[in-house]
């Protein structure tokens, strides 16, 4: 891999006047805001909070909301009401293209901030003009297509649920499987050209020094272009995909809804046997084999098994949509400290991080020269936006948290609605926030975890079904020192049903 190495400014704007106030020596103060709107991401970074405010917005989504009754369009609202009164969004950042993230953006409401916002970032991958993106777009939109049609010709199988849900995503159930990822691709293109103001993509070791963000500088981590870390993206056109696809489109055809010409053909050139020694329709089976259909010999039959390889894929489209997340880290220059937004980078995403050819060159305030790594800043991180809701495969471990070395002034939120997670298919699957993280989480934060749905994180309480799984995380000693440093955490705030907020004075 040869990843960019780069010192890249964004584009100028024109009035970039710093007011001077009475703290002016002081660090600037930076202000996050996570809001409670369900199982999705949601980010308003102010920086210099009380002098020359600037605003980011990163992602804007939801799956949906069990735990509290926080719309999107409550969150447009609080930014039409607290910002966009007297200012303007300095930057958006969509970091990939998944429901969660994005849904918001397709929105009537979100349309109160065209023409208000000064820049969008977007990953390298969201650039329809770059040939290795559009190699990946086609990939995970065949692959997306093929599974579409499976979760419609099994909707009430167990595989055609999981895939349904882990689609879910991509987009919003359509009943044409060939709209896929529809309403996720409205979305991202509307922060692409809707806001009225040109996108800039940004490559893996791209360093923004932006003239209108002085006290900053933000080091953009990931996706990487190899494309052996994002996935394995195989061939577009591939018999595995469109065999996939051919055989959901059979199994799925009635009368009113028959094969073309073209995918009968296709399809019978794939089957094992002549279609003379074939068997089709229950009444025939029934005829020569009465029990055949019987609920008791359903185990014997093979007859959908193709459907099994389906769940797989799902999660192989999951997982290279999360690893195209544009990552990046937050560094107040006057001391170094680190806010950390990896939007849902899985394994490929954060180990390329640490490639030996990837490093930044920055100049510090004496003149002087020095070179930062991926390392170098985990171990300057103090908040921590922890990626894919905290589930078991999206922070590394010993490349990831084991190198956040700050555990004095680690703060880790977890945008999380652990009841929903835990509805989606198969029940009780989704384990978000994952024990194991989880545990190593409050381990390392001494105790200040934040997630969305119940605030500070807290003990498990017997007969709480949600958090069964949680139940016995640590012993009450352990517990009650974690209490005590949430407690004094008075940078932390949890009261608002809007948003927890995090603080670095």
């Amino acid at each position: 891999m040869t990843p960019k190495t780069a010192k890249r400014k964004t584009s100028k704007r024109k009035s970039t006047k710093r007011k001077k106030t009475s703290t002016q020596s002081d660090p600037p103060a930076v202000r996050v805001r996570m809001f409670r709107q369900g199982l999705g991401d949601c980010f308003l970074v102010t920086f210099d909070v009380g002098g020359d405010e600037r605003h980011m917005l990163i992602d804007c989504g939801t799956l949906g909301n069990k735990v509290s009754d926080v719309k999107t369009d409550d969150i447009v609202k609080h930014l039409k009401t607290t910002i966009l009164k007297d200012a303007r969004l300095d930057v958006v950042v969509a970091t990939h293209e998944h429901q969660d993230h994005l849904s918001a953006f397709r929105t009537k409401a979100m349309k109160a901030i065209v023409g208000k916002v000064d820049h969008v970032w977007l990953a390298w991958t969201e650039n329809p003009s770059d040939p290795d993106a559009k190699t990946l777009a086609k990939y995970r939109d065949d692959l997306g297509k093929a599974l579409a049609e499976i979760a419609a010709a099994s909707p009430d199988s167990e595989v055609g649920k999981q895939v349904h849900d882990l689609m879910g995503f991509a987009g919003e159930p359509s009943e044409d499987p060939l709209a896929f990822a529809k309403t996720v691709n409205e979305a991202m293109e509307f922060v692409r050209s809707g806001l009225g103001v040109k996108p800039t993509y940004h490559d893996q070791g791209a360093l923004i020094e932006a003239d209108w963000l002085p006290g900053f500088r933000i080091y953009v981590l990931g996706p990487p272009r190899d494309k052996e870390l994002l996935k394995d993206l195989g061939k577009h056109g591939s018999d595995e995909l469109y065999g996939l696809m051919r055989a959901a489109k059979l199994h799925a055809a009635t009368a009113e809804r028959p094969l073309s010409v073209a995918d009968q053909e296709a399809s019978e050139l794939e089957q094992p046997f002549d279609s003379r020694f074939r068997l089709r329709g229950e009444e025939r089976k029934r005829e020569l084999y009465p029990g055949y259909s019987d609920d008791e010999n359903r185990w014997r039959s093979v007859d959908g098994g193709w459907l099994n390889a389906a769940t797989h894929f799902a999660l192989q489209l999951d997982s290279l949509t999360n690893n195209t997340s544009l990552a990046l880290a937050i560094e107040r220059v006057a001391d170094g400290k680190v806010l950390l937004f990896p939007a849902d980078a899985q394994q490929g995403n954060w180990l390329s991080w640490h490639a030996p050819d990837l490093h930044w060159s920055v100049t510090d305030g004496d003149g002087t020269t020095r070179k930062v790594t991926a390392a170098d800043l985990l171990s300057r991180t103090v908040f921590y936006k922890v990626g894919h809701h905290a589930s078991h495969n999206a922070t590394a471990r010993g490349q990831g948290l084991e190198l956040m070395a700050n555990e004095d002034e680690l703060t880790a939120f977890i945008p999380v609605d652990r009841e929903l997670a835990l509805g989606r298919n198969p029940k009780g699957s989704w384990q978000m926030p994952a024990r194991p993280l989880y545990l190593r989480l409050l381990q390392k934060c001494q105790g200040r975890v934040v997630r969305a749905d119940t605030g500070w994180a807290a003990k498990a309480k017997p007969g709480d079904k949600i958090e069964e799984a949680l139940i016995h995380l640590a012993d009450d000693p352990q517990w009650t020192a974690w209490k005590k440093s949430q407690t004094a955490a008075k940078h932390v705030q949890t009261d608002n049903k809007l948003f927890v907020e995090y603080t670095l004075s």
